[in-house]
């Protein structure tokens, strides 16, 4: 037993080390004139966003960006609420504001990739961004997206972060959680290791999207459509990350603990794809749940526990640190603690269910 949990120490260590080093290997675009710019094509779905759809709006408006330049498609998939009246009245106030309405679910492919692809096939852009209807974004957002893609002809993985304006406690959790996936997911692209990105903050060649065959390859799976397009498009061209903070972008919060566990379920559901797709994003994902495993284990066996988890939460606070200095970001270290005090059994909880496919989606 002592042997095993010695392996998966050092294992932790190495891509610990991988993630840390990988973190300094990222740096600013130089900004440089052009004489031209880019047709760009914002691309959302949304389905019964009527609570966040004004405020995305009003950025989108707001965007930095020559207006014959740019087009926004919004693609209602099928909403219930108020959505479709707010996103006619955006159309016939703003020349640049498109929608889609979905009525039927595709038989062929799942919800949102099916939205999106309607959304991309329409676009006249040659630069396709994408985020979230329960996103924000600043003004410069649209131009430092297009100007990352055309100037590194990569799919570009851009920094999203949960939003926490009233200083919510679960809201302060989450915002921790997501920052360790972010910081993870940057480590690894510091050694053009490109595992995933979020489709909140993404941005590819249109060319690209057809080339690959759109979202053909996984039409079926539920989640997984930035994960899939980050490692595509990254093996057929480059990708790259991007930390201009003028390209960051913010989401809301969930409201629930049920809500907040499914999502991480159907995000660890992906995992098991890439065992043959990305074997070494596979292996540090089996590590980080064996090591996890590993503890829960030896508090229940009263067995090297504290010694496991001390290592644990050192190497952790060192891959936090280094990525919120990356990203300029602050930590709340009270909920840091407190977050890394329930990742053994979460990270048990998330993954267990994950591999099993034990989670809900809009239909």
């Amino acid at each position: 037993m002592f042997y095993i949990l010695v392996f998966w120490a050092f294992l932790y260590l190495f891509f610990i080390l991988f993630i840390v080093s990988g973190l300094f290997k990222h740096s600013k675009l130089p900004i440089k004139t052009t004489s031209s710019l880019p047709n760009i094509s914002v691309v959302i779905a949304a389905r019964n966003e009527e609570l966040n759809l004004p405020d995305l709006i009003q950025d989108l408006i707001s965007q930095e960006y020559s207006l014959d330049k740019i087009e926004v498609i919004f693609v209602d998939d099928r909403s219930t609420d108020s959505t479709p009246n707010i996103l006619e009245e955006a159309s016939k106030n703003f020349a640049f504001i498109k929608h889609i309405k979905v009525d039927k679910p595709s038989k062929n492919m799942t919800p949102k990739k099916h939205a999106l692809s309607k959304g991309i096939e329409m676009a006249s852009g040659e630069v396709i961004i994408t985020t979230d209807a329960d996103c924000r974004v600043g003004k410069f957002w649209v131009s430092s997206m297009a100007y990352s893609v055309i100037t590194n002809n990569a799919i570009t993985i851009g920094y999203s972060e949960i939003s926490n304006k009233n200083n919510n406690l679960f809201a302060q959790y989450q915002a921790i959680d997501f920052l360790a996936i972010i910081i993870a997911n940057s480590g690894a692209a510091g050694w053009k290791q490109y595992w995933s990105g979020t489709g909140q903050n993404l941005a590819y060649l249109k060319d690209d999207f057809i080339s690959i065959g759109g979202f053909d390859a996984v039409k079926n799976k539920i989640s997984g459509d930035d994960m899939y397009l980050v490692q595509t498009i990254s093996k057929l061209k480059t990708g790259y990350l991007h930390i201009d903070p003028n390209s960051f972008v913010t989401t809301q919060p969930l409201s629930s603990v049920k809500e907040f566990l499914n999502q991480r379920i159907r995000w660890s559901s992906n995992s098991k794809e890439n065992f043959k797709q990305n074997p070494l994003f596979f292996m540090f994902l089996l590590t980080s749940f064996s090591y996890n495993i590993m503890i829960i284990l030896s508090i229940i066996f009263n067995s090297h526990w504290f010694i496991l988890y001390t290592i644990k939460f050192i190497l952790d606070s060192i891959v936090v640190f280094f990525g919120k200095m990356l990203f300029e970001k602050k930590v709340n270290i009270p909920i840091y603690c407190i977050w890394s005090i329930l990742q053994p059994l979460y990270i048990l909880i998330v993954g267990t269910l994950g591999l099993r496919g034990k989670f809900t989606w809009k239909t």
